[in-house]
C-alpha cells in the first residue's frame, strides 16, 4: 500500500446506539464503500496515526448480497486482527462482486506500549444495515457490537 501525503476528508462518520455504536460511510465505488467503513470500524478501536501501513494482509470475504458481504468483510478484518495480533491502519479494497470482496488490511503487529486502543469492537451486526447506492455515491450504515 503507497503512503501519500494528501489529508483527505472522512468519508465515515459514528453514531450512537443502545450499548452498541454505529458508523456511516460513503464513497463512489463499492471498493470506497466498503474502505471507508472498514477506517470507520478502525477508528473505533485504536486513535488515528498510532498504527503504521508497515505491512498487508491479504483478506477475502463472501456473502449472499451487499450488505451481508459488507459485514462479512469487516469481521474478516476483525478477525485477522485478532488471529494475527495485528493493529490496523488501513483497508484498501480491490475488488467488490460476484458475492465476494479482496483487499488488504494495512497495518503491524499489535505493539501495547506504542498503540493506543480505544475500544473493543466484537462484531459487526445485521441491526440498522444497509449498503445501498444513491445517485452517484453509495452509502453503508453498520452497527457494531462493543
Amino acid at each position: 500500500m503507497r503512503e501519500t501525503n494528501i489529508v483527505q476528508q472522512p468519508r465515515f462518520e459514528s453514531f450512537e446506539t443502545t450499548a452498541d455504536v454505529g458508523i456511516m460511510a460513503w464513497g463512489d465505488s463499492l471498493e470506497e464503500v466498503f474502505a471507508n467503513a472498514a477506517r470507520g470500524m478502525f477508528a473505533l478501536m485504536i486513535e488515528p496515526g498510532t498504527a503504521r501501513p508497515a505491512d498487508v494482509l491479504p483478506v477475502e470475504a463472501d456473502g449472499t448480497d451487499l450488505p451481508s458481504l459488507l459485514v462479512a468483510w469487516l469481521n474478516e478484518l476483525l478477525y485477522r486482527c485478532e488471529v494475527e495480533e495485528w493493529t490496523p491502519a488501513d483497508a484498501r479494497v480491490l475488488a467488490v462482486g460476484s458475492g465476494r470482496v479482496r483487499g488488504e488490511l494495512a497495518g503491524e503487529p499489535v505493539d501495547r506500549g506504542r498503540h493506543r486502543f480505544k475500544g473493543l469492537v466484537k462484531a459487526a451486526t445485521y441491526h440498522l444495515l444497509e449498503c445501498r447506492k444513491e445517485g452517484n455515491r453509495w452509502h453503508a450504515r453498520v452497527v457494531f457490537d462493543v
